[in-house]
């Protein structure tokens, strides 16, 4: 039997075995650090405001409903403006936790430790389509 035969001896299948585990590495270290970062997420509370600042509605970056917050101005002008403060607050709401979750999104993969070979293996796919 040829060292080639063997797969302990073959230096091809020792670099994709360390390959391999490198993957499984870095993916157990990404589910780590997501959880993490959802956690964070989930007890960052984040206040959306209407326009004219009478109506607050208060939500975690996770999506968890926190409170609905409003003084009495927020009621002048009748039910069909107390919607559209509330339908402005909401909007200012979902933009900020967009922009959270983005950042926080941003800042976990810029801090991932994923090995070189698994980064170099989309260049090197593009570059045989080519």
């Amino acid at each position: 039997m040829s060292d080639d035969a063997n797969p302990d001896t073959n230096p091809e299948t020792n670099q994709e075995n360390q390959l391999l585990e490198e993957i499984k590495s870095s993916i157990m270290n990404m589910q780590d650090q997501m959880k993490s970062t959802y956690s964070n997420l989930s007890g960052t509370k984040i206040i959306g405001e209407s326009n004219d600042k009478t109506v607050r509605v208060i939500m975690t970056a996770t999506y968890s409903f926190e409170d609905i917050e409003f003084d009495e101005r927020a009621l002048q002008g009748g039910i069909k403006e107390f919607k559209w403060r509330i339908r402005e607050a909401w909007k200012d709401l979902s933009e900020k936790i967009q922009k959270a979750t983005q950042s926080k999104t941003m800042e976990l993969l810029k801090g991932m430790n994923v090995p070189d070979d698994i980064r170099n293996m989309s260049i090197e796919e593009q570059k045989d389509e080519e």
